[in-house]
């Protein structure tokens, strides 16, 4: 009874404060940011006291000071304030204020704690503290194997000096035997009980999450005082590639307003990281790693896949089918591509995969920790057979044991597995992994990392010499590897020599190579293959263009599979020409509006046919966007208009008769180029313009509907409304200008007209 009436009180005590209005935050005058020289702090708040630290410490603690006056900053500076007022402490801010920093191209990511929950000789948790056993170059005991999670303040700030993170969040040590190293991995995680609920921040550009629960400081793992970029490369050059993987971005970091080196921001693998990438509940996901080791979900399905395949020496067809409806095949070739290109002979220890919890979820494999490949503990790495070594059936317990290769060792038993791994993993090796394009990303990480280095090495005692012998290392394996790598693929699969072909196109169309390569227009593609393994070739025209044929082949199939040996020739080219609409310059764009605030974009089409066209289909493309108009018609002699905003676009514009809100993308003000293309690919219509726009409404418009509408020339920029569903304005007024020239030429020749008459009469009569 006691007991639930302490928690009936302590219930009614939250409740009570939960009620009362929350303690102001300070702000801070000027804010956080990047300056030059000394500056002057002010902290304001509306009520209550201010409380600050200067030296990471929490300013409700004991070593708080009260604040009087604006604080004098001469150096680099992380200010932490709170407010207390009425009795109750509000929520902890902090300003880093970096006074005199040398310039940087990469973001910053501050974090400000009492140090001595690091530092602490006794607790800290960057300390190996009185439990280390320093016999063990594992040092177990030590304090900085601690899974704990602690209050800190961080700040992100871009590029740009703008921060665009400031709160209370969770941080956390991060990584395995990387803990060692006197630079350590951090884990960042927002959570309510901080502060903010996420990081709601694109940190990886646009193409990346838009917000972020969890994201980790990596010191560069095993490869720290080395390269100090390996893993990052390595994932770089999977770009495209059917496998899940982190995103990465340089960055620096300081703690408590110090100067901490050179770290990669990364993504952490968890449920947060996949449904950021698939379209999954992160809560209704097996996700397991390591020998089936389970971290969410069930290990069931998995275990059962794995069984399946025991009770088999080896895969049919029908098995294989049965297989890829459990895993994702391409997925799971791609990441023993990478691992074993990449010769991680780690590659057996970290291993995570997960599927979606639905009838029709199958397993996928999520790359992480390569940091041991690309020559790490080996100069000569790039000679190893790692693809004889992933699939050893009897390996020794680490690094390689038998349970780490069984899947692939299994699934190679099947004839169609093993020509679409072989296919595969030369298409990899013709592309990603060509010794041009790895160069090419070592040398964008090394001209990035090489003015932040020297500070980053003397940070850390590390040798400036060993980093270039280690980044050389890098460029030897890059250039080495391609050759073994095809070595061992023909020695494992018993094949002949690849055979070098050369494959062009025509400006106007692409190459598909097995569905994977891409070859661009205009362009040639020098890659080898190997024989009795099938190859596809598909010619793919740009829109606007149509295919024409083969040249080195007889033959106008778009689509061809064969042998590389059947080849009559090495060289072969797809051709393309233009291919425009019979309905050119009858259909056409006629007047645009790239910025109106009351309407949003619109386009409008002018059918100048005798019969109605249907849109169904039909391909809407602007410079960056595409995208297929639905069942839609344009009457003749009549007026299609395709908004974003079809209500704005029907409340402004009542009278109009033929509105759809199918326009998917909106418009670039300033310059854009529209295009309009029949669902084969076919030209109908095209506009660009590149201008200096309007602060207010305005409209391009086709000043004659006779006019070629591809000609910027033919255009006008009008201010307002425009007149959607109506003859434009340019128009109009000829036309009016037209009926009066002609009036008054008929009024003056009637004039001239009747005088003559009259002049003939009076003749007549005899008065002249």
């Amino acid at each position: 009874m006691r007991f639930i009436i302490t928690t009936a009180l302590l219930c009614l005590y939250s409740w009570l404060c939960a009620q009362q209005a929350p303690v102001a935050t300070p702000e801070a005058l000027p804010e956080g940011g990047f300056y030059s020289g000394r500056i002057s702090v002010q902290l304001l708040a509306a009520e209550g006291s201010i409380f600050f630290t200067l030296d990471g410490k929490d300013p409700r603690g004991k070593h708080k000071q009260r604040y009087t006056q604006p604080i004098d900053l001469a150096r680099t500076t992380v200010v932490r304030a709170c407010v207390r007022h009425e009795g109750r402490w509000g929520p902890v801010v902090s300003h880093t204020y970096f006074i005199d920093e040398p310039s940087t191209t990469l973001p910053i990511v501050s974090i400000s704690l009492d140090p001595n929950v690091l530092f602490h000789p006794i607790y800290g948790l960057f300390v190996s503290g009185p439990n280390t056993v320093d016999s063990l170059w594992q040092k177990p005991g030590a304090n900085f194997w601690s899974k704990k999670e602690v209050a800190a303040s961080v700040e992100i700030f871009e590029t740009t000096g703008q921060c665009v993170y400031r709160s209370l969040s969770g941080l956390r040590l991060f990584g395995g035997m990387s803990r060692l190293f006197p630079q350590k991995s951090l884990a960042i995680v927002a959570r309510r009980r901080y502060g903010a609920r996420r990081i709601a921040h694109r940190i990886f550009g646009k193409d990346g999450p838009r917000k972020f629960k969890y994201l980790v400081l990596r010191n560069a793992g095993s490869d720290w005082g080395k390269a100090h970029f390996r893993d990052a490369l390595m994932h770089s050059l999977l770009e495209g590639w059917d496998v899940d993987r982190q995103a990465e971005r340089l960055a620096i970091a300081y703690i408590n307003g110090k100067y901490w080196g050179i770290y990669h921001l990364r993504e952490k693998i968890n449920r947060y990281f996949i449904a950021a990438h698939h379209e999954v509940d992160k809560d209704s996901i097996d996700l397991l790693e390591h020998r089936g080791y389970r971290k969410r979900g069930s290990t069931y399905h998995y275990l059962r896949l794995l069984n399946y395949l025991r009770q088999r020496d080896s895969l049919d067809d029908a098995a294989m089918a049965w297989v890829a409806s459990q895993m994702e095949v391409d997925n799971f070739i791609d990441y023993q591509i990478a691992q074993i290109f990449f010769d991680n002979r780690d590659a057996g220890g970290n291993i995570k995969y997960w599927r979606p919890q639905q009838s029709n979820g199958r397993w996928r494999w999520i790359l992480y920790d390569t940091d041991w490949g690309f020559g790490l503990h080996d100069s000569t790495a790039y000679q190893f057979n790692t693809l004889a070594f992933h699939t050893e059936p009897n390996g020794s317990a680490w690094p390689n044991p038998p349970w780490s290769t069984f899947l692939l060792r299994k699934l190679l038993t099947n004839d169609g597995f093993r020509q679409k791994f072989v296919q595969r993993f030369a298409d990899r090796l013709n592309t990603s992994f060509r010794t041009e394009h790895m160069l090419a990303k070592i040398d964008s990480f090394y001209r990035v990392l090489l003015p932040e280095m020297p500070r980053h090495l003397a940070r850390w005692h590390l040798n400036r010499q060993r980093w270039e012998e280690e980044v050389a290392r890098l460029r030897t394996f890059a250039r080495l590897r391609p050759q073994y790598m095809w070595q061992h693929l023909r020695t494992y699969f018993q094949l002949s020599d690849p055979i070098e072909l050369q494959l062009s196109t025509t400006p106007g169309g692409y190459i598909k190579v097995n569905g994977l390569v891409s070859i661009p227009p205009g362009q040639t593609f020098d890659a080898q293959y190997f024989p009795n393994i099938p190859l596809t070739l598909q010619a793919e025209p740009k829109l606007g263009f149509r295919f024409v044929g083969w040249e080195g082949l007889d033959s106008q199939d778009p689509i061809l599979h064969l042998l590389p040996q059947q080849l009559p020739t090495h060289a072969i080219k797809a051709t393309f020409e233009p291919y425009q609409h019979p309905l050119t310059g009858k259909l056409f764009f006629n007047e645009v509006c790239p910025y109106n605030p009351h309407t949003n974009d619109w386009i409008e089409l002018y059918n100048a046919a005798a019969h109605p066209i249907w849109l169904d289909g039909w391909i809407l493309t602007d410079k960056k966007n595409r995208a297929e108009l639905p069942h839609l018609v344009v009457p003749a002699n009549g007026y299609l208009v395709l908004a974003r905003d079809s209500v704005a676009m029907a409340k402004k514009h009542p009278y109009i008769y033929n509105l759809s809100g199918s326009l998917q993308f909106g418009l670039n003000k300033y310059s854009d180029h529209l295009a309009l293309f029949d669902p084969q690919g076919a030209m109908v219509s095209t506009t660009s313009w590149q201008i200096t726009p309007m602060d207010t409404a305005f409209t391009l418009s086709l000043m004659l509907p006779w006019l070629d509408a591809a000609q910027p020339d033919n255009w006008e920029l009008r201010p307002g409304h425009g007149t959607p569903c109506g003859a434009n304005s340019y128009y109009l007024e000829n036309q009016i200008a037209s009926r009066q020239k002609l009036w008054s030429e008929v009024g003056g020749a009637a004039g001239v007209l009747a005088l003559a008459l009259l002049l003939l009469v009076l003749r007549l009569r005899g008065h002249i």
